[in-house]
């Protein structure tokens, strides 16, 4: 979801420097804080605070749209991504 609590779509893949979402209505076109809400606790947190910068993105019969993101993030966020990347990415 955005900084602002607005959900932008689900995740369809991850690794630790970008993610691939896929959503409804129009896909980001600039540099967005998002929030990464996480199903589990991964080392004490819920949801991971990351500037997604997006790459690419293209729109499905069904309406939908799947885009590409590159992630940046601060030190300790980089070594959670890594290890839910580790466990659960591509």
């Amino acid at each position: 979801m955005c900084a602002d609590q607005r959900p932008i779509g689900h995740i369809l893949n991850i690794t630790d420097q970008g993610v691939c979402l896929a959503g409804k209505g129009v896909p980001p076109q600039t540099l967005q804080e998002m929030v990464l809400m996480l199903p589990f606790n991964l080392s004490g947190q819920r949801e991971l605070h990351v500037s997604a910068e997006p790459l690419w993105h293209n729109y499905l019969d069904n309406g939908h749209w799947r885009g590409g993101f590159r992630l940046a993030t601060d030190e300790q966020t980089a070594t959670m991504l890594s290890k839910l990347v580790s466990r659960y990415g591509e």
